[in-house]
């Protein structure tokens, strides 16, 4: 492993729990699909959601039907560099690359508390109300995280 990747998992976590999004990697019948999504982490499991219509919850659906793996990314502290040079030029960050199975969740009290995960995460709270209607509709999903490692470039 690279001097500058870890697989900490407390660093990992601190990284998905200051991201402002995670971008999911998803396979379809069109190809490779990368979309940008809200996500919370917790205890080894990413949590997010999606509308029930349109090409990222049929893709969701079809990993979590085939048992496929699905992929993830974020980064935090990004900064760029400068130099004389054009070698000098980059960014210094913090990133996640991950992987795991997803799965949906149905029940309407484990759906709530996934959804109360990234409440807590965006809203620094977990008390608001759900419109019913609007969670019916909601696809909520764990990614169930076995891979993850974490670049500190820093310098």
């Amino acid at each position: 492993m690279r001097k500058d990747v870890t697989s900490d998992q407390a660093v990992v976590a601190d990284i998905l729990g200051r991201a402002e999004y995670v971008t999911l990697a998803l396979s379809d019948g069109e190809g490779p699909y990368s979309v940008p999504v809200n996500a919370a982490y917790a205890d080894g499991v990413l949590f997010l959601h999606s509308s029930r219509k349109g090409r990222k919850a049929e893709a969701l659906l079809k990993a979590v039907s085939q048992g496929t793996r699905v992929a993830f990314s974020a980064a935090v502290d990004l900064e760029k560099k400068t130099g004389a040079e054009a070698c000098q030029w980059g960014y210094m960050f913090r990133s996640v690359l991950g992987s795991g199975l997803a799965r949906a969740i149905e029940p309407r009290a484990d759906k709530v508390a996934a959804l109360n995960t990234l409440m807590r995460k965006y809203a620094g709270r977990d008390d608001l109300p759900y419109d019913e209607a609007v969670l019916d509709r909601t696809l909520v999903v764990a990614i169930q995280v076995d891979r993850a490692t974490a670049r500190l470039k820093l310098t």
